[in-house]
């Protein structure tokens, strides 16, 4: 898969990523190093043990590298669920904003690990 077919099969622009990373090579590395970055099991982990404002901290980074990589659609949900998650506590909507965000991340991931291939 290439860089471009990746962005396509997200649904994304990589012309918007070249805007701000301006070579591909840079937006391969980084979306390499997206795999390790412990954002999302800090998240999970988060929920697990119900600290909400863990959960805040986690879920606000995870859309500020997605928004950086150009994962907009992960940006987004995560988005939605930091201001969820916003005022310290956990809501009744919190766990269905995590499984949406939990999809466009196992989604994005998967892109990523074709794109290695």
């Amino acid at each position: 898969m290439t860089l471009s077919e990746f962005y396509s099969f997200l649904g994304e622009s990589l012309d918007e990523v070249l805007e701000r990373l301006r070579m591909e090579e840079r937006v391969v590395k980084y979306l390499g190093l997206f795999l390790s970055d412990p954002s999302f099991n800090e998240l999970k982990e988060a929920f697990a043990s119900k600290d909400a404002k863990a959960a805040f901290r986690a879920a606000h980074t995870l859309k500020g590298v997605a928004a950086n990589l150009g994962l907009n659609t992960l940006s987004s949900s995560s988005s939605a669920l930091t201001e969820d998650l916003r005022p310290g506590d956990f809501t009744a909507n919190s766990q269905t904003l995590l499984e949406k965000v939990e999809s466009d991340y196992v989604n994005a991931v998967g892109g990523i690990k074709q794109l290695e291939q």
